[in-house]
């Protein structure tokens, strides 16, 4: 797990995500990712409280903020026993805040616009949600990308799913994650973008009350990060984080939600800006199975 190479303040300030420099979004460049919060309440939920997800995201995101301070020396992973080579990430990571709380309707059209402004621009948007009921309103927005999702339901036969295994599945059967990367390979158009859903449901069933909805066969947080990794290599249009919902019941499960997902997240954000640990010879070998 990486760790930062010297003491910051976690809360102090503004609060955007890994301490990213605020933004405006017609000032968001090509090539940057720039991270706009959901804070939607879907009535339909198991439980109230996914509106506070984006904040409980970014605080979360704060442990990593030094990666993107250019004050500070480059962190280390231990477990890789690299530096992490975050050279320039404060100039290509961005924190738009959120879209503005109101009716369903208008929430989804503000969601539509950004998205489309965003993605018009050449730049990758990170948005921060609890309910997936919007990401159809993001697909609809991008109708020319392929859409992968990690954890959730199933929605649409021509995505592709990782994880987990539809309830009701005998829970000892196990997802080979070199088949999977391989039938990846063969499914993915290059000529077309990506949309990543990111639900928090994709990780493994012991950690099952992290979220509202859990679902069977879930991925150990290597095997997500591997995944995330592996798709910021390739060309994204938006990633979509779903399913935390800060307010569950038993404060120490919901935190270790929050940190799993962040933690997978940054495998991604390194891989689509060109940071961290992971080469494209590594991501290809694991495409390809051999490792």
């Amino acid at each position: 797990m990486p760790l930062r190479s010297a003491p910051l303040p976690r809360m102090a300030g503004h609060l955007s995500f890994m301490r990213s420099q605020p933004k405006a979004i017609h000032d968001v460049r090509p090539d940057q990712l720039a991270v706009l919060g959901l804070p939607f309440e879907d009535t339909s939920a198991p439980f109230a409280g996914q509106s506070l997800a984006p904040r409980a995201l970014r605080e979360t995101s704060v442990y990593f903020g030094w990666h993107a301070n250019p004050q500070f020396s480059h962190p280390v992973d231990i477990d890789a026993r690299q530096d992490i080579k975050t050279d320039g990430l404060h100039e290509r990571l961005c924190d738009l805040g959120d879209i503005s709380p109101g009716s369903e309707e208008a929430v989804h059209a503000a969601l539509m616009t950004a998205t489309c402004q965003i993605n018009r621009v050449g730049a990758c948007a990170l948005l921060l949600g609890g309910s997936d009921r919007l990401s159809v309103t993001v697909q609809n927005a991008l109708p020319g990308c392929q859409t992968v999702q990690l954890g959730g339901m199933p929605s649409d036969a021509r995505d592709f799913h990782i994880a987990p295994l539809h309830n009701g599945t005998d829970p000892t059967l196990k997802i080979d994650t070199a088949v999977h990367l391989a039938s990846f390979s063969r499914w993915r158009d290059s000529t077309r973008p990506l949309f990543v859903r990111f639900d928090l449901s994709v990780f493994e069933t012991s950690l099952s009350a992290l979220c509202d909805r859990p679902r069977l066969g879930g991925c150990n947080l290597d095997t997500v990060t591997q995944w995330l990794s592996t798709l910021g290599q390739h060309r994204v249009s938006a990633i979509m984080l779903t399913g935390l919902n800060p307010t569950r019941p038993g404060m120490g499960v919901v935190k270790v939600g929050q940190r799993l997902m962040v933690t997978a997240l940054l495998a991604f954000v390194y891989a689509r800006l060109g940071f961290g640990v992971m080469d494209s010879s590594t991501v290809a070998s694991m495409e390809n199975g051999l490792i």
